[in-house]
């Protein structure tokens, strides 16, 4: 599975070093190999400049194992723009802003849960956190772990928040 994520970093590389608007695109992949857990999460932005004016995405995506969710603006991260993980409502709207005002918009960080569908139930403690770029500005860590139990299983994660050719990345593991 590094192998295929490895690729997907190179592929991407083209494409994306030259972001639109200094921004970059955000990538979430759930590299979670071990026990195949479900990774749901939920996106937060910020204006960098003066560290406010962010916004909440109100839907929690879930994210099989394996698998990558990519954003690049907020009207294309909706159901009604086809969108495999989508994002439908944003507190305040993201969507019916005008582009100057949303575009000033960075993501900055998620919060996110991982979950066994093959072991339901609460893992103590929780596997999950947030994890984000301009920790100056919001004081979310690019990098946490953890691990926890339930029944019996032994679980543990590792979630790291980069940036690479322009885009911003969340790789959890």
């Amino acid at each position: 599975m590094k192998k295929i994520f490895t690729i997907i970093l190179g592929l991407s590389l083209g494409s994306s070093a030259f972001a639109q608007n200094g921004s970059g695109n955000l990538h979430i992949y759930n590299d979670i190999t071990n026990h195949k857990l479900d990774l749901y999460f939920t996106i937060f932005t910020i204006v960098p400049s003066t560290c406010s004016g962010g916004a909440q995405a109100i839907d929690q995506v879930y994210l099989p194992p394996n698998e990558i969710a990519s954003y690049t603006t907020f009207a294309n991260s909706t159901s009604a723009a086809g969108h495999p993980y989508p994002i439908n409502n944003w507190s305040p709207n993201m969507l019916g802003l005008p582009p100057i005002v949303s575009n000033a918009q960075r993501w900055t960080y998620i919060k996110f849960e991982l979950e066994d569908p093959i072991n339901p139930g609460q893992i103590v403690p929780t596997l999950g956190g947030s994890v984000g770029f301009y920790q100056s500005c919001s004081g979310i860590p690019a990098s946490i772990g953890g691990t926890g139990s339930l029944n019996g299983i032994n679980y543990n994660f590792h979630a790291d928040a980069f940036t690479f050719g322009g885009d911003l990345w969340i790789n959890v593991q």
